[in-house]
């Protein structure tokens, strides 16, 4: 991924307009248009100033690939997304919700999992547009979740 693409990217998950981003900033909306139309990236201050206002890491502005919860799935593009080690560092493995203080807050197993997720199933189909049905989502969700590092060391383990 380009900084054109991980800004639109970080403006949109937080639904702002350019011009709600820009004066978040104190800049102006054509620099935000610029960025995302890729004419320009922003200075090495900027990119310091815009992980700092929306708790991203600069690696990420850069282009670098959010990582994915192993848990979960959820795409961790903030610092407050991810959870925290036993030290107090945050998780590069897990999101907040899933993981704190080096261990998992809830000790679901992968089918109790599903069924948390599909509470909110309404929400996420509007979200993104779709209209999965609960027997998709379900489905979708067993073939998806065991790809996961948590549930991978689950399996292992059994065997």
């Amino acid at each position: 991924m380009e900084t054109r693409d991980s800004i639109l990217e970080l403006r949109k998950s937080l639904s702002l307009s350019q011009d709600e981003f820009a004066e978040k900033l104190l800049i102006t909306r054509q620099a935000v248009s610029r960025w995302e139309n890729g004419e320009t990236i922003p200075n090495t201050d900027t990119l310091k100033l815009i992980a700092e206002t929306f708790n991203v890491s600069v690696d990420y502005l850069l282009g670098h690939p959010a990582g994915q919860c192993q848990s979960c799935g959820m795409v961790l593009i903030k610092d407050s997304d991810k959870g925290t080690e036993s030290d107090g560092r945050k998780s590069e493995e897990y999101c907040a919700f899933c993981y704190q203080q080096g261990r998992f807050v809830q000790d679901f197993t992968i089918e109790e999992l599903i069924e948390y997720n599909l509470q909110d199933l309404d929400n996420w189909n509007r979200e993104n547009g779709l209209q999965l049905t609960e027997q998709e989502a379900r489905t979708e969700l067993l073939k998806f979740l065991p790809t996961l590092k948590r549930w991978r060391k689950k399996e292992t383990s059994k065997n």
